[in-house]
């Protein structure tokens, strides 16, 4: 019903009453205004002032997703797309962060229209109690009025904040949970009442769930899910494996992080006469968490596992995720396996079957890279030699991609030390060895063919895309390459091999991180999506997520389409198809909430990191330059800003180069140069970090480098 009416709506020449598609359609006039009503909530349509219904953008409106930059400025960024727009409210309703909202667009700006769905429900914020005595008439002793304020941890959120309810057991120095009982208005806070108490706002791990809470993973779990985990069987049961493959006697194994606890894939691999042929084995999470229960509602409102410096708040219960659906060594699981006949890095046949595995060993990444080095490792002879096999079938894997014109940015991704009490003792990066490129081979193959397998089979999917860049940001990326004295024409459409080439012209450049980190900011974001739109990145035609069902929603979903069309239960699968659409969105939201949380966890950790050497020197590389001042980021990945204040001279900014000049010295810094600096300031609950700048040390390394 909601389809049929949002097409009607949209083929209208003028607005539609309820009444009016109530009567086309010969529906009760109460189903019509619930589909209207269901429809409006996700922004496609808008209600008119004369009660009609009409397509958002044929009344000058447009639904859009509300973001806030750290000053509190509300921007609202349109769900089609488009660029961001600062909002303007009217009299009453205040947006809040992620809230899905009507604007209508103008010049510059645009006019709050109407919140259509608010982005949370609760944020985690700082206590703060001030307890004042009262006289009171006729009465000897003194009342105490109890003033209870909040201000939330996540610094986008500009209101003040009134708490209500039992305040007794509240005092200074803490950080809790809030749930919102009033949104903010016109000159109006937010009212809210405590859920929980999270910890010591001093305490690092307090802070990291803070920053889990405010994207909207719960660190503790729901009731109903603690009660269904008591249900959960211990061990792969008989009854479970009728119907399926047995490949227990097939060779297979895991390899992993050293620290990893959730092992959703395992790999096997043997030689044919043509080439190989790979088999990856998925852990078959849908056998046990089916749609709907108190299990899958809570994986749902995640989205994703989320993983912090310290703290790992996973999707599914432990019981799953690290046990009876985790393919750890010498016990029997259930798993969704594929099967790929390759020749010349090429898939030419394919078996999809539902299996039951008996995983032979769990291998770390780092054990199964000094094998590759030809160091010492208790790796088994038949697991050796099937890693052997494993990392040439990769290494053919991996040429055909980059012939193809695949992008490969190749950035690490800091990797904390941490203490007894969770505080950073180091920061590593820690670059991708031959068995992490493997496993990355391994299961970008697998995403293809099952992806491939739906298109071909018209079966509802969720689909992983990644749409072509945005024009205008590739002629910013130009215009940086070309002020760092590297003349690329790029054009408006490139294939992304040419991407991909200037990674491999800029490979020895001093600014190479940075230019690394340029490109992927002028890529468009991955999304999910119900249609296959392909992956521009890595230059296919389908792609999907189907690798990871323990710790992401989009690939449990994928296996339940995928079970279906094995089983051959065609029409139970084309009753999914009206839900796509919502799920690939709802798991798109909550990946961007994963990142904003391990972005701003990362901060965290860097910044309190960067506590503890308050005065020391550092060398460091200009990874950003704005009106404000530079970004240096060190060798280990923290990055700190240098103020413009702190420089000896009146810089001038120039945008399109990136760079900023001393008017009176003539001093130039852009990105990439290499710099020294002094540690001054560490705001560990903002994560940011402050600089100054030092002369630098002359060495053959420095000698000719930009001076300040």
């Amino acid at each position: 019903m909601k389809e049929l009416l949002f097409g009607q709506i949209a083929n209208a020449q003028v607005p539609l009453t309820p009444r009016q598609l109530s009567e086309d359609n010969q529906c009760p006039l109460e189903t019509v205004q619930a589909a209207l009503d269901a429809l409006a909530a996700e922004g496609r349509i808008a209600a008119t002032r004369k009660g009609g219904w009409a397509i958002p953008e044929s009344i000058g409106l447009c639904a859009a997703r509300i973001v806030f930059q750290r000053n509190g400025t509300p921007m609202a960024q349109p769900v089609k797309g488009g660029p961001s727009l600062r909002v303007e409210y009217g009299d009453s309703e205040r947006c809040m962060p992620d809230d899905l909202a009507l604007v209508r667009p103008l010049a510059d700006h645009c006019l709050l229209n109407a919140i259509l769905k608010r982005g949370r429900d609760r944020f985690a914020a700082y206590v703060r109690i001030e307890r004042k005595p009262v006289k009171t008439v006729g009465k000897r002793s003194q009342e105490v009025k109890v003033i209870a304020s909040a201000i939330p941890c996540d610094v986008r959120i500009p209101y003040d904040v009134v708490l209500t309810g039992d305040l007794g057991a509240l005092q200074n120095d803490q950080i809790a949970l809030l749930g919102i009982d009033r949104y903010p208005q016109a000159n109006r806070p937010i009212y809210a009442s405590v859920l929980r108490l999270l910890g010591e706002e001093e305490s690092l791990p307090t802070l990291l769930r803070a920053v889990a809470e405010d994207q909207g993973f719960a660190t503790e779990p729901a009731r109903s899910v603690l009660e269904a985990s008591e249900n959960m069987p211990d061990a792969v049961r008989e009854a479970d494996m009728i119907g399926r493959e047995d490949l227990r006697g097939l060779l297979t194994f895991t390899i992993d992080g050293a620290t990893a606890k959730d092992f959703d894939d395992a790999v096997s691999i043997e030689r044919t006469e043509k080439g190989w042929r790979l088999g990856v084995h998925i852990a078959d999470v849908s056998h046990y968490v089916r749609p709907s229960d108190a299990i899958d509602r809570d994986a749902y409102e995640r989205g994703t596992s989320l993983y912090l410096p310290g703290l790992t708040v996973p999707m599914l219960p432990e019981c799953l995720s690290n046990s009876l659906c985790s393919l750890m060594p010498d016990v029997d699981r259930l798993a969704l396996s594929l099967f790929m006949d390759i020749e010349e890095g090429k898939v030419i046949d394919h078996q999809l079957v539902e299996s039951v595995i008996h995983s032979h060993a769990r291998l770390t990444y780092e054990a199964a890279n000094r094998l590759f080095e030809g160091g010492e490792t208790d790796i088994p002879d038949d697991v050796a030699e099937a890693l052997m096999q494993m990392r040439t079938l990769s290494r053919i894997l991996r040429e055909v991609r980059y012939a193809r014109g695949a992008i490969d940015l190749e950035i690490d991704e800091p990797e904390f030390v941490l203490d007894e009490t969770g505080q950073p003792e180091d920061i590593l990066l820690q670059p991708r060895g031959e068995a992490e490129r493997i496993i990355e081979d391994f299961m970008l193959a697998a995403n293809e063919t099952v992806a491939a397998l739906a298109r071909n089979t018209e079966l509802p999917f969720v689909y992983r895309v990644h749409e072509a860049p945005d024009p205008k940001k590739l002629m910013g990326l130009e215009a940086l390459l070309s002020g760092l004295d590297l003349y690329v024409h790029i054009g408006p459409t490139p294939h992304p091999g040419v991407l991909q080439g200037v990674l491999e012209q800029v490979r020895a450049h001093p600014a190479r991180d940075v230019i690394r980190h340029t490109l992927l900011r002028a890529l468009k974001k991955a999304r999910y999506a119900e249609r296959p739109l392909g992956h521009y990145a890595m230059a296919l035609k389908d792609y999907c997520h189907f690798t990871s069902p323990i710790r992401r929603y989009p690939d449990l979903t994928v296996h339940r389409m995928l079970k279906l069309l094995i089983q051959g239960r065609v029409e139970e699968a084309a009753r999914w198809s009206g839900r796509m659409a919502d799920i690939s969105d709802d798991c798109s939201l909550r990946e961007n909430a994963a990142v904003n949380a391990e972005r701003q966890a990362d901060g965290i950790m860097m910044a309190a990191w960067m506590s503890r050497h308050i005065g020391e020197a550092f060398d460091g590389v200009v990874s950003s330059v704005t009106g404000w001042g530079l970004y240096v980021a060190l060798a280990n990945g923290a990055e700190g800003l240098v103020h413009i204040s702190h420089l000896d001279d009146y810089f001038e900014y120039d945008k399109d180069r990136s760079q900023l000049t001393g008017t009176a010295t003539g001093v130039t810094f852009r990105l990439g140069d290499r710099v020294r600096v002094k540690a001054v300031q560490a705001n560990v609950p903002l994560g940011e970090i402050n600089f100054e700048l030092l002369p630098p040390v002359e060495s053959e390394e420095t000698a000719g480098t930009q001076q300040a």
